[in-house]
């Protein structure tokens, strides 16, 4: 190998090794804290998993268990996501999210505005319903939400373009009923857009591992969407929104947005309309599911609309929503109800998918956007 090359690898794999360090020792930190929680969570009726038990012992030391530790759910840590961890509600034992928020932040304001009663009972209301507040008592500074627990809307995979149509359809009237109340949510994007699961993955899901029930390698069963439905989509993660009361036609605001450096307008110093991005994010979720699966071809054309270089040319949610509807009319139920692929998916998958019900071994990593 020449000398050049040699010394880039070297330099790669030590920074490899500096990252995977880092985020262990990050990782630590993180977990600390959420044992730190623990008593505090408990007396509040929230237990979460064994892990964060500040008496836990590993599963994998206790005598007679024969098990590695990766065979042990106690086993899976959580990265970097440090105010927002799993439990279950004790009272009725259902796994809820609990999410941690500074008590002054616009996150909390804007969740408030929309669990109030009105908004909650507009159909079209497809943000996370809030279950729980209350004020973290060691440091008041901070207040816990509680939410129902939410796994991802695009995996299991769709069985069909009726599955897809029920999801875009309630995101896209959701994405219409915040913005006709002034809210942009400027974060929509795969990670923040959910589905009730309970329906289509019985037997649940892990929260550190949402392909695997348990958190540890076996088959992943579901149900088809289509067999089981409704299912609810809804919206998660207001970090990063903003309520305009003065309305949304004059809205501005400056600043990148992380993973968005496709949307031409960002910028820390020209201002932009926040909801304009909001299009554009969704935009992009639909040309990335198009990419998916190429039996949605017929709703390129509405992602590319909605990711138009001027933010003037993109539609309203209105104008999404009709424009959506025009392409689902032209669907017959044939069409509506035919198996579609993944890009990709290999001959495996589609047997166990087709005569199983699940993947048999551990999922293989889908396209992901």
């Amino acid at each position: 190998m020449p000398l050049q090359a040699a010394a880039q690898k070297d330099t790669g794999e030590a920074i490899r090794e500096g990252l995977s360090k880092w985020y262990r020792l990050r990782a630590v930190t993180v977990e600390k804290t959420w044992v730190s929680y623990y008593p505090f969570l408990l007396s509040r009726g929230y237990r979460l998993r064994p892990r964060y038990n500040p008496d836990w012992i590993p599963s994998w030391t206790l005598p007679g268990n024969k098990l590695h530790a990766s065979r042990c759910e106690d086993s899976l840590h959580i990265w970097l996501k440090d105010n927002i961890l799993d439990a279950v509600h004790m009272a009725d034992d259902v796994k809820v999210v609990l999410k941690l928020v500074p008590t002054n932040s616009a996150e909390l304001r804007i969740v408030n505005l929309l669990s109030d009663e009105s908004k909650r009972s507009d159909p079209r209301n497809r943000t996370i319903p809030i279950l729980d507040i209350f004020l973290y008592t060691d440091a008041p500074d901070y207040t816990f939400m509680v939410m129902p627990y939410m796994r991802r809307f695009n995996y299991p995979p769709f069985h069909c373009r009726g599955e897809f149509v029920d999801a875009m359809r309630q995101f896209l009237e959701g994405l219409q009923f915040m913005h006709e109340n002034n809210i942009a949510h400027r974060d929509i994007a795969p990670k923040n857009m959910m589905m009730e699961e309970s329906r289509v993955v019985p037997k649940g899901s892990h929260f550190t591992n949402d392909k695997f029930h348990v958190g540890i390698g076996e088959s992943f069963w579901w149900k088809e969407r289509c067999s089981v439905g409704p299912v609810p989509y809804y919206y998660i993660d207001f970090g990063l929104s903003h309520h305009y009361p003065d309305g949304n036609a004059g809205a501005l605001t400056i600043g990148r947005l992380r993973g968005f450096d496709g949307i031409p307008e960002l910028s820390d110093t020209e201002p932009y309309n926040p909801f304009k991005v909001d299009i554009y994010q969704f935009g992009m979720s639909i040309r990335n599911l198009v990419k998916t699966y190429p039996a949605l071809g017929m709703f390129q054309p509405l992602g590319e609309i909605m990711c138009s270089k001027c933010p003037d040319d993109r539609p309203t949610p209105d104008e999404a929503l009709q424009y959506f509807e025009e392409i689902v009319r032209g669907l017959s139920k044939s069409q509506l109800r035919a198996r579609m692929w993944q890009r990709g998916d290999r001959l495996i998958h589609r047997i166990t998918r087709t005569f199983c019900g699940c993947y048999i071994a551990e999922p293989y990593e889908e396209i992901e956007y």
